[in-house]
């Protein structure tokens, strides 16, 4: 299957380079472009891939193929790119951060636009039936669900990169996920120093909101291998803020509450109150002299996301989940 998704992807390329030359005129129309051996050549592949490329290009209406001569330039097209669309669960500060940095780095040879699954499978479902065959590639965050690997197998393998999380697609497809078992266990032993220093740990994991419930599972394993008191929470809605102990937030709504309460009994965050937030986002390192943090780096998965179009590579990539201290623990 990587030799499959490898080809394909090396057409796009191909495609993007010209029609990219063209538009800044280093390939002027009436210009003759170099021949399929030559192309082949040029960029390691095979002829057929280049073939696939120029194919698209003609339907294009870029190029066209004159007998003895060779594939001719007709058109500019400026607004020809690559069409991708980035599926997730919701706009929130950490994918927001992904989007736009993803953007800055493909906006000259792509159409990036986003939709949302809010974890819905039938929403996830409409989403691709409705547009199966309007974008070059779908760039999409799976869930907890059984109907997952059924409803992403209706786009050709090839026009799928998986981000963030793999739930129920193993390694079917290209890839650059994060491990929410192992990447929580080892940010928590990363952090025990700081959460020694409290009576308990509070996770606040809400059941049906999609997160992965590996994430708990993670949570669990380092509060049992370290003796450490815990406490697990759908929310922390009805939940009595107790001083003296820490509170790992997934949800931005309880972190909100957490710091209303922390705020009106005149407690310190990083003393009488430990604070951990799941993801990372911008407003994290400011609020509050800066909250610790759990997270990978979206930035990192953008870039892996960019390099994947740019670079037309297979990827397997676990973007590791980290631990980051600041005042709030």
């Amino acid at each position: 299957m990587n030799q499959e998704l490898e080809s394909i992807s090396k057409s796009e390329r191909i495609v993007a380079f010209i029609t990219e030359s063209v538009r800044d005129g280093n390939i002027k129309i009436g210009n003759i472009i170099p021949s399929i051996n030559a192309t082949a050549l040029k960029f390691g592949v095979a002829r057929k891939t280049v073939v696939r490329a120029y194919d698209k290009l003609k339907k294009q209406g870029v190029i066209e193929s004159r007998p003895k001569i060779g594939y001719l330039v007709i058109s500019k097209r400026p607004n020809i790119k690559l069409r991708v669309v980035i599926i997730v669960h919701s706009f929130d500060g950490y994918w927001e951060t992904l989007y736009n940095e993803f953007r800055e780095k493909v906006n000259s040879f792509c159409e990036v636009e986003i939709y949302f699954h809010h974890y819905n499978i039938k929403v996830l479902e409409l989403i691709i039936n409705r547009n199966v065959n309007d974008y070059d590639l779908f760039i999409i965050s799976s869930f907890n669900n059984s109907r997952i690997k059924n409803i992403i197998g209706r786009i050709p393998a090839h026009k799928v990169l998986i981000i963030s999380r793999n739930d129920y697609l193993n390694s079917i497809y290209n890839a650059v996920i994060q491990d929410f078992f192992a990447g929580t266990y080892n940010a928590l032993c990363s952090a025990n120093s700081n959460i020694s220093k409290y009576k308990k740990i509070n996770l606040s994991f809400p059941e049906k909101s999609g997160h992965s419930p590996t994430l708990k599972m993670g949570f669990i394993k380092y509060c049992k291998e370290f003796s450490v008191p815990y406490s697990i929470y759908n929310s922390l809605k009805d939940v009595e803020i107790e001083k003296d102990e820490a509170y790992l937030i997934i949800d931005d709504n309880d972190l909100i509450r957490l710091l209303n309460v922390c705020k009106s009994q005149n407690w310190i965050l990083g003393k009488d109150v430990g604070v951990i937030s799941y993801n990372e986002t911008p407003l994290k390192q400011v609020i509050r002299d800066g909250i610790s943090v759990i997270s990978c780096n979206f930035l990192e998965i953008a870039n892996e996301m960019a390099d994947f179009i740019k670079n037309s590579r297979s990827v397997q990539k676990v973007i590791p989940i980290e631990f980051i201290k600041r005042n709030s623990l």
